[in-house]
This record gives structure tokens, C-alpha cells and sequence, in this order.
């Protein structure tokens, strides 16, 4: 069972907004905050136009304002005579200018976001794939599906609300500088009005951020308990214990299901205590213009609008941003998976080419995991073309000898040696390429037999499929499948039996043509007539292919058939024994 992951430290979080936005290539991020700065011209334009079409219309004249006096100087710059008809013109362009610009900048946004989270699952997935052994037995895997799943997706969704968030803030900053324009004293009363608006409700923000981050931790720590659980599910049915760690999920789903209501109330309370704010300020404001100022009724229809433009838009943009907030959280926690796997990323000092033609040599091998020594002074022979069998009780050190052969795990000291050459001298990636391995616990895919043996690879096709099968004996059986290769084997191989399973393993072992083949107790969970089918296999394979082979087991069917068997203790720091 998993361990509870420790709970996200707190950090800076309009930082990590803007580091989600600007997460994106330059050219992307330019042409979203050009397309948003040009549309929110547009549309203080148009508002400005509106003042000189509600004179005309409503017969007032008076003192120009600047703003008057900007757009008169546009019309007189285009050579257009200020009339109704014109500036309702303009008006309409500016509203369908402004449209186009937005859908624009949201098209672009919109692919950026998507583009951010398929680039944080692609690079968390390559960190993965390339990471030192000793991680994967230290994390709880469905911690990796979550990321890729759950919290990319979240990721995507913070970014979209960044950019409904700048373009709202520009939009406001846009409208404010026009309402300047038009008096000074009604923009400095729109700024005081939008901070306390943020301030009043900025509580509720804070709220949501709390909410998104309780909810990505809960999140990660259920998805790693269910990984776990649904991977082991058949003994706990077994022994009707499925109900009792059925409780202990309940109670994580209870603890969801108050976060999430939290979320929707704090969403919901901004939401809807923003309209009657925005409504009294506004008729405060229409009525201090109007009664205090004794500005003409067309100039305060416009100021009303335009304050009503410039709240919402300040409002528009708190909600994007508390909205941002239940999502940066999932940001933080991805970024801090893909560095931790990055940080623990393989390194392998070798670059040769390996061959397997005269053996592998083990030479005084120490190895310990912490404080507990497990090889100490070990040496092993396995000539190259023979079937080598490693036998012993478990703890005697078996796996971990394959562990360091297939350079999972460094020795502490001592030689290992391939056909007289030092493993560190190696390339890692092409000695493992060489090498087939069949583990204990066979895991097949939820998927057809052929794309259990060639993985999804192109560079193997039916053909190589079918001459593995035919080596591992299983080609008899497969080809009986209602839908031959292409049959699917079920969860995890459920749909096959035990001894199919493991000959389908070692056929996908054996699809690339390895120089040599690792059994670590493969078919110890066997019975003792299908071992010792798979094991004459295997020595015939051998014989006829010059395949090296080391069975690592505690059964006495390898030690029957091997060319060479050595047996392992417990603690044994003597060169293995021949057994008897």
C-alpha cells in the first residue's frame, strides 16, 4: 500500500500562473497578447464613439470632451464627415474588429493550452522512461498516471484561465484609460471601486486556492492507493477483504467530495455577490455624476457603461483568476514529478559495443541495499551458448545478481565482466538491448497478443512475431485463438492460462533475437508438469540457437536440465558451489 504523499508546500502562485503562460513559445505568447491588446482597443473605441452618436441623437451639444475630440480628430484624419450614420459605422466595425481579434487570440490560446499539457506528458513520460531503476521502487505508480491524466488536463484548463485573466486585466486597463478621456474623477472612482471589489472577495480566492490544493493532494494519494489496490484485487476478493479497503476509499472519496463542494461555492459566492456590488456602485456612480459632477445625461449613459464594462471586467478577471488558482496546484505538483525523475535520471559511463561469445564473469561482487548486505567478495561464471541455472532459497541474492548484470543496480564493488570487458565500459542501452528477461510476475498488456510481443514497435512485424512463438512453443496454442495473433489476452493475461502466459513472455523475450535470455523465477508459480515442458523448451532453444541462458529458480526442474548450476545461500560470500 502506498504511503500518503506529504502535502504540497506553499510557494508563490501568481508566479507559477505566469510561468504556465509563458511555458509556451515566444511567438505564441506575442500573438495572443497582440490579438487581446488590439481587440480591447477596438472596443474602447467603439464605447468612445458612442458619446458623439448619443449627442447627435439626442440633440445635446456641449463642451467636447477628449475623448469627443479623439474621435473627431480619427473622422477628420479619414476624411468622414461626423455623422450618425458614420459613427454607428464605427461603432459596429469596432465591435466586429473586436470579435475577430478574440476569437483569435482564443483560437491560439486554446491550442497553446493544449499544447502545454501534452508537452508536460511527454516530457514527464521521457524523464520516466529514463530513470534509474532504484526510483520506480521507491514511488507509487498511479502517482505517474495521475500526473499524466488528471493533473496535465488541470494544467491545460490554468492556462486558458490565465489567458481569460490577461484579457480581462488589459481590457480593463484599456477602458480605464478611455474613461480618462472622458473624466478623470469617474476613472479614479472606477479604480477605487474594482480594488474593493478584489479586496471584499479576495477571501474567497484565497479559499479556492486552498481547495485546489487539498484537491491535488488527495487526488495523487487516491490514485496511488487504487493503483495499488486493483493491481492486487484478486486475493483481497479471495479473502472477501475487499470491503474493508473499500471503507478506507469512502472515506477519501467523502474527503473529494467536501473539497469539491467547497470549490463550487467559492465559484458560485464571486460569481453572484459580484453582480449586486457592481449594481449599487453603478447607481452610486450614475447618481454622483449626474447630481455632484452635473455632467450632461449623454456623457453619464456613457460613463455608466463604461463603468459597467470596467467592474465586470475587473470582476471577470477575479474570477479567472480564483479559477487559475484551483489549478496552478496541479501545475506545482507535476513540475516537482518531472523534476524529481529528471534528477534521477540513468547515467552510464560505458560506450562500447557488447558482445556474448565467450561469457559473463562475476569477480569478488560486493553488494548491500542500505545497512543489509546481500553479495559480498561473489564470484559467478556463465558460459556464453549453455543454460546456466542459479539456484537457492529466497534472500539468497539471486535477484540481485540479475539486477546488476542488466546494470539496474551498481555494484559496490568488485568485476562484472562481459566477454572479458567491464560492464561500466559498456553501452548499457546496447547490452540490454541483447538481452531477453522473463520476470517472475508475468505482465502482459490489456491487449492482442501480437502488440504484447512487439510492444508497439515497427521495427517488428507479424513475421518475427510468429518465429518467437514458434521458439517458445507457444505458436500451437495462438494459432487456435478465435482471432489468431490478434486475440487479446485480457487484464494482465487474465484470459490465458498460466503456462500461456509465461511462453507468450518469453516469446516477447525472445522477439529480438537476444544473445541471451534471463529467466528470474519464471516459472515458479507453475506446476511442476508445464515447468518442466517450458524448461526442455528452453534447452532445446538453446542447443539449436547458441542461446545463452540463465534460469534464476529454487526448483529442482533447472537443476535437472542446466548445463551448469550453481547454488546460492543466503549470506554466502564464497564463490557459488556446483550443486549436488
Amino acid at each position: 500500500m502506498s504511503k500518503r504523499p506529504a502535502k504540497q508546500p506553499k510557494r508563490p502562485s501568481a508566479a507559477r500562473l505566469l510561468a504556465i503562460f509563458f511555458s509556451t513559445s515566444v511567438p505564441r505568447q506575442v500573438s495572443v497578447v497582440l490579438c487581446l491588446l488590439l481587440a480591447s482597443v477596438a472596443d474602447g473605441l467603439g464605447l468612445a464613439t458612442l458619446l458623439p452618436v448619443i449627442g447627435l441623437a439626442s440633440g445635446q451639444t456641449g463642451d467636447e470632451s477628449k475623448a469627443q475630440q479623439a474621435v473627431a480628430a480619427v473622422l477628420e484624419f479619414l476624411h468622414l464627415p461626423a455623422t450618425l450614420g458614420v459613427l454607428l459605422a464605427i461603432v459596429m466595425l469596432a465591435l466586429i474588429v473586436k470579435a475577430g481579434l478574440m476569437l483569435l487570440a482564443m483560437n491560439h490560446a486554446g491550442y497553446a493550452g493544449a499544447q502545454v499539457g501534452t508537452d508536460l506528458r511527454l516530457r514527464l513520460l521521457n524523464a520516466l522512461l529514463n530513470v534509474r531503476w532504484g526510483y520506480f521502487t521507491r514511488q507509487p505508480v498511479g502517482t505517474f498516471a495521475n500526473a499524466i491524466n488528471n493533473e496535465a488536463q488541470r494544467v491545460s484548463a490554468a492556462y486558458l484561465e490565465v489567458a481569460n485573466l490577461i484579457t480581462n486585466v488589459i481590457q480593463s486597463l484599456v477602458l480605464i484609460g478611455v474613461s480618462f478621456l472622458l473624466s478623470w474623477r469617474m476613472s479614479v472612482l472606477a479604480i477605487g471601486l474594482g480594488v474593493v471589489i478584489i479586496v471584499v472577495l479576495g477571501r474567497l480566492v484565497r479559499a479556492a486556492k486552498r481547495a485546489g490544493r487539498e484537491q491535488t493532494h488527495h487526488i495523487r494519494w487516491l490514485s496511488a492507493r487504487l493503483t495499488d489496490t486493483l493491481s492486487g484485487i484478486k486475493p483481497l476478493k479471495a479473502m472477501a477483504r475487499h470491503t474493508s479497503i473499500g471503507n478506507l476509499f469512502v472515506a477519501d472519496v467523502h474527503t473529494l467530495h467536501r473539497n469539491q463542494r467547497r470549490q463550487i461555492f467559492t465559484r458560485q459566492a464571486n460569481r453572484l455577490l459580484q453582480e449586486p456590488m457592481i449594481g449599487v456602485f453603478l447607481l452610486g456612480a450614475f447618481y454622483y455624476s449626474n447630481a455632484v459632477l452635473g455632467m450632461p445625461i449623454n456623457e453619464v449613459l456613457v460613463m455608466g457603461l463604461l463603468l459597467a464594462r470596467i467592474l465586470s471586467s475587473i470582476g471577470k478577471a477575479q474570477q479567472a483568476y480564483q479559477a487559475a488558482m484551483l489549478s496552478e496546484s496541479a501545475y506545482a505538483s507535476m513540475r516537482r514529478t518531472i523534476d524529481g525523475a529528471e534528477a534521477e535520471h540513468e547515467v552510464w559511463p560505458g560506450t562500447e559495443t557488447p558482445t556474448l561469445d565467450r561469457g559473463i564473469a562475476f569477480r569478488n561482487v560486493s553488494k548491500a541495499y542500505g545497512a543489509r548486505p546481500v553479495l559480498r567478495d561473489f564470484s559467478l561464471t556463465i558460459p556464453a551458448g549453455k543454460v546456466t541455472a542459479l539456484i537457492g532459497p529466497s534472500g539468497a541474492g539471486k535477484t540481485t545478481v540479475v539486477d546488476l548484470l542488466l546494470a539496474l543496480h551498481a555494484a559496490d564493488a568488485g568485476e562484472i565482466e562481459i566477454d572479458g570487458v567491464p560492464l561500466e565500459r559498456i553501452s548499457v542501452e546496447q547490452w540490454r538491448r541483447k538481452v531477453g528477461y522473463v520476470p517472475q510476475d508475468v505482465m502482459l498488456f490489456h491487449d492482442s497478443i501480437l502488440n504484447n510481443l512487439t510492444l508497439g514497435s515497427s521495427e517488428f512485424g507479424p513475421e518475427d512475431a510468429r518465429r518467437a512463438l514458434e521458439a517458445a512453443r507457444a505458436w500451437e496454442f495462438v494459432r487456435q485463438q478465435p482471432d489468431g495473433m490478434e486475440s487479446t489476452v485480457g487484464e494482465r493475461g487474465t484470459l490465458v492460462s498460466g503456462g500461456q502466459r509465461q511462453r507468450i513472455a518469453i516469446a516477447r523475450a525472445l522477439v529480438h533475437r537476444p544473445s541471451l535470455l534471463i529467466l528470474d523465477e519464471a516459472t515458479s508459480a507453475l506446476d511442476p508438469e508445464t515447468e518442466a515442458e517450458i524448461c526442455r523448451n528452453i534447452q532445446e532453444l538453446s542447443r539449436e540457437t547458441g542461446l545463452t541462458v540463465l534460469a534464476i529458480s529454487h526448483q529442482r526442474a533447472w537443476a535437472e536440465m542446466a548445463d551448469e548450476v550453481l547454488r546460492m545461500e543466503p549470506l554466502d560470500f564464497r564463490p557459488p558451489r556446483p550443486a549436488v
